[in-house]
């Protein structure tokens, strides 16, 4: 299991990620299988009552791996230019 330490906040104990396996969120490579977990992931983020609080932490803190927030690196790399530019996390 990936052992991982990020700074605590209140709204993560509210995540729908909270008793999953943190592997799950931390898919590696591009595989078939990678791409299943990743989606997997994704599913669990979009039914989170925190899913904004996830994803705005991630942009913040610069989380360049993983699923955060139901996004993967590549669509949080877009999304921190625009937070870079204007301040604000939008995302889609």
């Amino acid at each position: 299991m990936l052992k991982m330490e990020f700074e605590q906040e209140d709204w993560m104990l509210e995540g729908g990620c909270v008793y999953s396996d943190t592997d799950l969120f931390f898919p590696v490579g591009s595989s078939m299988k990678a791409m299943k977990q990743a989606n997997e992931a994704k599913a669990i983020c979009m039914e989170c009552p925190v899913v904004t609080e996830c994803l705005e932490y991630a942009i913040r803190t610069n989380q360049d791996s993983g699923i955060w927030g139901g996004t993967t690196e590549d669509e949080r790399k877009s999304i921190r230019r625009q937070y870079r530019k204007t301040g604000l996390v939008i995302n889609g």
